[in-house]
């Protein structure tokens, strides 16, 4: 439990220190943590966080081919 807060707390601060959107999205009734801007995201290890970093769906897809991370539409670009 304690390995979880700790990579919650490192990709918020990674991303608040990079300058990047930190935004709060609501998709299903559920808060999710958006990292970027990109219009694809990679859901990361911690729950709830994804990474937008992706221009599109292909580039998110093979950047992560060998992790078993989900590659997703940003909530907060209207994809």
């Amino acid at each position: 439990m304690c390995v979880m807060k700790t990579l919650a707390r490192m990709v918020v601060f990674t991303a608040l220190i990079g300058g990047l959107s930190l935004a709060n999205a609501h998709a299903d009734g559920n808060s999710v943590y958006v990292a970027g801007k990109g219009k694809y995201c990679k859901e990361t290890a911690v729950s709830g966080y994804l990474d937008c970093f992706y221009a599109s769906l292909d580039a998110c897809e093979k950047h992560n081919k060998s992790t078993n991370l989900r590659c997703v539409a940003n909530p907060n670009s209207g994809t």
